[in-house]
Order: C-alpha cells, then structure tokens, then sequence
C-alpha cells in the first residue's frame, strides 16, 4: 500500500479540528458512489452519501476536496479535510 504525497503531508499538518462543529475528517470517492466521514459537535461520526442529512443539514455533494452542504435556510457551503488549503 502506498500513500500519497498529500495524505502523508495532512497527516503531518498541525491544523487543529475544532471540536465544536461538524468536521470533514474522510473523504472517499469511487466507482461505487462518494462518501464522507463527518464529526459531529458530540463527537458521533457519521458515514454520509450525497442526498443524506446530517445534523439538520442536507450532504449535496462529496468530490476528493470537500462536502458540500445545504442548511435549512437553502444556504450552501462546503467543508474540506482540516489543514486542506
């Protein structure tokens, strides 16, 4: 098994994850569709697939840089890996 040179550099970054909000902490993407790992403000984490809600928040998109995701007021936004400029 190999890592890439971008997961080994996440993996030694000193970036911080709030511990107090929805956090991207997996992304996976392939033939059998795209999913993510998200941690909760209670520390659950959940597995989510694009159409799945989450924390009162609908999962848009999942592509191999972030999560896409809409709240109740039809606001959009995406959360990428901590340490992911």
């Amino acid at each position: 098994m190999t890592t890439t040179t971008d997961v080994g550099q996440m993996a030694k970054s000193k970036a911080q994850l709030q511990l107090d909000s929805i956090a991207v902490i997996g992304l996976f993407t392939g033939p059998q569709g795209d999913s993510a790992l998200l941690r909760m403000r209670d520390g659950a984490i959940q597995k989510v697939a694009a159409g799945d809600k989450a924390a009162g928040l609908t999962v848009l998109a999942i592509d191999d840089a972030a999560v896409t995701l809409r709240d109740n007021r039809g606001q959009t936004f995406r959360l990428g890996l901590p340490g992911d400029a």
